[in-house]
């Protein structure tokens, strides 16, 4: 029986979808970094569980390429397009436009490169994952909201460059298993709360 709709829709896809919702809403939200800080942060954590709720059931090869696909894709949106967006909209300046552009190309450059050359197997990445601006982003803004001061437009853009040169350094960064996973959960789970509750 024909399908009424193309796509593959599992639950490993839908918690990946929701990575992108939740990356359009911090865009649409970009003048407001408490808000969209709380969005790229929910982003990451789903990017880090995505993967491993499609390991809890069996798949067939289609699924497995559509979900490696649709992985990419929300990458390219919520911690690509989302920071470089979230930049200029702290100040649109030629320098903040400059740096988002060098960061964008920097990201679609580690991704495109992590796809030809990386199969689910790996435990070490070539350049910093793009997914690595969800950590350390927000961290401006949740010591922002304890220390109560105004993150600066040259914080961002700085974290910013130096997360762009990272992304397409030739070194070895070990890919996050057991343990580190549930570290890193837990400091964004910590920084959303914080995000929340201080004001």
């Amino acid at each position: 029986m024909k399908k009424p709709f193309i796509g593959v829709y599992n639950l490993a896809n839908c918690v990946t979808m929701l990575g992108i919702a939740a990356a359009v809403v911090g865009i649409s939200f970009a003048g407001n970094p408490r808000i969209a800080m709380l969005m790229l942060i929910l982003s990451g954590v789903c990017d880090m569980f995505d993967g491993r709720v499609a390991r809890m059931f069996p798949r067939t090869e289609l699924e497995k390429k559509y979900g490696i696909q649709l992985d990419s894709f929300a990458d390219t949106v919520s911690f690509v397009i989302f920071p470089a967006v979230f930049l200029i909209a702290q100040g649109r300046t030629v320098w903040t436009v400059l740096i988002a552009i060098a960061y964008v190309f920097a990201g679609v450059t580690r991704l495109c490169w992590f796809d030809i050359t990386t199969d689910g197997n790996t435990k070490y990445f070539s350049g910093f994952p793009v997914t690595c601006i969800a950590l350390f982003l927000p961290m401006w803004y949740v010591v922002a909201a304890i220390a109560r001061f105004t993150v600066p437009t040259l914080a961002v853009a700085l974290t910013l460059l130096v997360m762009a040169v990272l992304f397409v350094a030739n070194i070895r960064v070990k890919k996050p298993s057991g343990k580190a996973t549930i570290v890193l959960a837990v400091i964004g789970l910590a920084m959303l709360l914080i995000l929340l509750l201080v004001r």
